[in-house]
């Protein structure tokens, strides 16, 4: 009798990038359906959420994280902890920044952090079409 196959352990893909960017949006528009929660104010987003996707027939997980400032208090603090676990757990990070605002400090103080999880990121300009 053959034992049942272990099913392949998918990539996990982190998306993470400060407050308002568009993370959530942009993970909707991944896995095809709308499931993130999105709205226009800051802090909706509050854990890991974590869904299953499939992008030119590649099936991986995809992790929604809050709006983080490596520097915050409080609630915001516990947020950015959160999407410094879902970093650690990644194989790669996507950073959502806001193209409609430019690069902003907060912004920058990710990226050091980016740098020394030494994981692959992919940097995605978002809100490019907004009529502004």
């Amino acid at each position: 009798m053959s034992e049942p196959q272990a099913e392949p352990i998918k990539p996990v893909v982190a998306v993470v990038g400060r407050p308002n960017v568009g993370k959530s949006m942009l993970v909707n528009r991944i896995i095809g359906r709308r499931e993130a929660v999105v709205q226009d104010v800051p802090g909706v987003t509050r854990d890991r959420v974590s869904y299953d996707a499939i992008w030119n027939g590649r099936e991986f997980v995809i992790v929604d994280t809050g709006g983080w400032a490596p520097d915050a208090k409080g609630l915001a603090a516990q947020i950015a902890e959160q999407a410094e676990l879902a970093i650690a757990a990644a194989d790669t990070v996507l950073f959502v920044v806001d193209a409609s605002v430019g690069i902003q400090d907060v912004d920058e103080a990710v990226v050091q952090v980016l740098r020394r999880s030494k994981k692959p990121v992919v940097l995605a300009a978002n809100k490019v079409d907004d009529a502004r």
